[in-house]
């Protein structure tokens, strides 16, 4: 393991070449995340990390055999983790997998996989989203007896120096990052520093740029672009879980029976101003005041998960015709749908 804090470096130049490899945001590609431009490129799922199954990972595929759903090269958490009928044993896995960054240990073989695969395996630079709050803490406030804490922000010691802090940044589209650099195992660098939750480099490739990993916060599983042998090298190797990936691959998608439960919902509440929907990983409870011409209206979610979790939401609709507003019900409806796989 490598156990050194980051090298930080002010020289955000060398991630230039980047930015111009990336299709726009709005395209919903793998190449909005990872550039565009290699030969080959995987899609490495990042497990479930379940406190009640002893601190063991859960991978993708032992889920997919417990819901009965096929691991598809496409497919997303929910593809296996919400299915249409309920299995006869209880799920494997509580919650959903870490978004935002690679399980350690996987980033570690990654990086011993990745390393032969450039002439600079000991100058890589590597990329750490700059919005992790790392520099600020919570603490329960003093409050009267019987009364919840009030959660108060607290300064507490940043683990990312002042200069750098201050200093610039990797600026992409749509996120900016703090830059270091270091051998190819440096990637979990950041992990090794309190106060950062165990998080590796979001982004990382070695100084020849003959490959490029990415982790975008937003999605469980982190992308890899490079010559076809290291792809097909990370795809054979059985201690990571990785599928294989196009560069115009879509990064999300919405199964036919989740899109087809949220269509009944959006029905329901244009019929009678309430539905409600119940699944094989928990519920969906819907209301919808429609809009006027005199006020906005409000459309109200409550999902309760199978394993006891739950959520509430609400969302204002302004005034349009009902296709439109039946559209935007079902594009909330679908997102409180996929909430139930990992709740």
């Amino acid at each position: 393991m490598y156990r050194n804090g980051p090298l930080w470096s002010a020289d955000v130049g060398q991630a230039h070449w980047i930015a111009g490899r990336l299709t726009p945001w709005d395209a919903h590609t793998v190449t909005m995340v990872v550039p565009d431009g290699f030969a080959a490129y995987a899609r490495v799922l990042h497990p479930v990390e379940t406190p009640g199954n002893g601190d063991r990972p859960v991978r993708w595929a032992e889920v997919a055999v417990w819901s009965g759903m096929p691991l598809r090269s496409d497919a997303q958490f929910h593809s296996v983790a919400l299915p249409q009928t309920a299995p006869g044993e209880p799920p494997p896995f509580a919650g959903g997998p870490r978004e935002g960054g690679l399980y350690l240990p996987d980033a570690e073989i990654l990086a011993a996989i990745a390393r032969d695969w450039t002439a600079t395996p000991e100058d890589c630079w590597f990329c750490v989203w700059d919005g992790f709050g790392w520099d600020t803490v919570s603490r329960s406030a003093f409050t009267p007896a019987g009364e919840p804490p009030t959660i108060v922000p607290k300064r507490s010691a940043d683990p990312v120096p002042p200069s750098v802090r201050d200093g610039p940044r990797v600026r992409h589209p749509n996120r900016n990052y703090l830059l270091y650099r270091g051998p190819a195992e440096a990637v979990i660098a950041p992990a090794n520093l309190a106060g950062t939750g165990g998080q590796c480099a979001n982004l990382w490739w070695p100084a020849d740029r003959a490959w490029c990993v990415a982790s975008e916060i937003d999605l469980p599983w982190s992308y890899i672009g490079g010559p076809r042998g290291l792809i097909d090298a990370v795809l054979a190797d059985r201690r990571v879980e990785a599928l294989p990936a196009a560069p115009d691959d879509p990064v999300s998608r919405v199964e036919d029976w989740v899109a087809g439960w949220a269509s009944d919902l959006a029905d329901g509440l244009l019929a009678r101003g309430e539905a409600a929907l119940s699944t094989p990983r928990g519920s969906i409870e819907a209301w919808l005041r429609r809009p006027s011409r005199m006020r906005d209206g409000e459309l109200r979610i409550r999902a309760t998960g199978a394993g006891g979790g739950y959520s509430r939401s609400s969302s204002h609709l302004g005034l349009r015709e009902d296709e439109q507003l039946r559209a935007e019900l079902t594009h909330y409806l679908s997102y409180a749908v996929l909430d139930l796989a990992v709740m």
